[in-house]
């Protein structure tokens, strides 16, 4: 089983990193294989919004944003960590989501799950950590949870050994999750409207982007 973190943070060892790896430790410990990719040591750019995506399945960039997305779709689980950026995800994770706009459009991340942190050195951290797991869901996924904490200053957490602790026993509820294969009724409820309005989007525009008409087809979602 592989668990993939994504790191948000512009400091690879700050006090978002410190949650992350505290849910990977959980992980580990219930037996995944984990990996942390930390999106500011990597060559990136904006999306374009030029729809090659939608048009090809794939973006026409050729960065280490596409190395993240085959780790994505390779993975059973994601965890996305992010500190609050002006009551919002730093600019390093919004450029991931961003670029993942064909996998909001087909689904791609179905049969996945998603955990979330967040940090923040005065408040808006649990909007932020759910900000992330609505992205995962978008995707397709699943979301089992999220952890949020204040820090003010480099690598210090308030309160970190109950933070942590908290991170640990998330990451152990994701690999739960995923060996028992855990259905959500309310997640599912929350895709159901989603899907449909996109299907009608792929229809309308199958000329226009035939990739993702096509992804749909072989899924069998336009019967």
């Amino acid at each position: 089983m592989k668990i993939l973190g994504i790191l948000g943070s512009p400091r690879s060892r700050g006090n978002t990193a410190i949650l992350l790896e505290g849910v990977m430790e959980g992980a580990r410990r219930a037996g995944a294989e984990t990996r942390v990719i930390s999106v500011a040591s990597l060559d990136t750019n904006f999306c374009a919004g030029c729809s090659h995506c939608f048009r090809y399945g794939q973006c026409h960039y050729r960065d280490d944003v596409e190395k993240v997305k085959e780790k994505m779709l390779d993975a059973d689980g994601i965890v996305l960590g992010s500190p609050v950026y002006i009551g919002t995800v730093s600019a390093q994770m919004k450029t991931i989501m961003d670029r993942c706009a064909y996998f909001i459009h087909c689904f791609l991340l179905a049969g996945k799950y998603g955990a979330a942190v967040a940090t923040a050195g005065a408040g808006q951290a649990e909007e932020v950590a759910e900000f992330q797991n609505r992205f995962l869901r978008m995707c397709g996924a699943y979301t089992v949870g999220a952890v949020w904490a204040k820090g003010i200053g480099t690598g210090k957490l308030q309160d970190e050994p109950e933070a942590v602790a908290r991170a640990i026993n998330l990451g152990a509820e994701l690999v739960a999750a995923i060996r028992e294969r855990r259905e959500y009724p309310e997640q599912a409820a929350e895709h159901a409207p989603l899907r449909e309005s996109m299907k009608q989007l792929v229809l309308e525009s199958r000329e226009e982007y035939p990739a993702q008409y096509a992804h749909w087809s072989e899924q069998g979602w336009l019967e």
